[in-house]
């Protein structure tokens, strides 16, 4: 069980409310401080086929703007189906997904909205592998460009309750 906290105070009255409400003696491991990163401004980033340092057989353009604290991450696409059916699209928001795991700072991204709004691809060439392993290279360019503020820090712990306990 994972449970956010904001200091040591409210870690002392989860433990005390377990113990009295449920008889369950909680023992909390070191606890380790995370943030979170959040895009600053609202940013578009193209990377382009057959253009150097790109060596994959796509080109993929991301637009990336911050949302509310709270909103986590949402994904869209501008792209037909028609164009760039969906294993090449549903490759482009996996590579998302793993970039928004380690930011600029090493911590999740998150509360942004993520566009795809280029793709250029070669057939018979291009396959899905070039558009999953390109777009964290375009997400983490566009990253930079509108720089990351860091959220407020949470505390980290996991929570290990034995089946007896009723």
């Amino acid at each position: 069980m994972e449970i956010s906290l904001y200091g040591l105070t409210q870690k002392e009255i989860i433990q005390t409310l377990l113990e009295e409400r449920f008889s369950v003696k909680a023992h909390f491991d070191e606890i380790k401080t995370i943030y979170k990163e959040r895009p600053i401004k609202k940013v578009n980033k193209i990377i382009q086929i057959e253009v150097p340092p790109n060596p994959y057989w796509a080109s993929i353009g991301l637009t990336l703007e911050p949302l509310p604290i709270g909103s986590g991450l949402q994904i869209e696409s501008e792209i037909s189906f028609g164009y760039l059916n969906h294993s090449f699209q549903n490759a482009v928001f996996e590579g998302i997904r793993m970039s928004c795991q380690s930011g600029l700072h090493g911590w999740e991204v998150t509360d942004l909205k993520v566009t795809f709004t280029y793709a250029l691809y070669y057939s018979p060439i291009s396959t899905p592998a070039d558009f999953r392993q390109l777009s964290p290279y375009v997400f983490r360019l566009a990253l930079q460009q509108s720089g990351v503020d860091i959220l407020e820090p949470m505390l980290y712990f996991e929570l290990q309750i034995p089946q007896v306990a009723s």
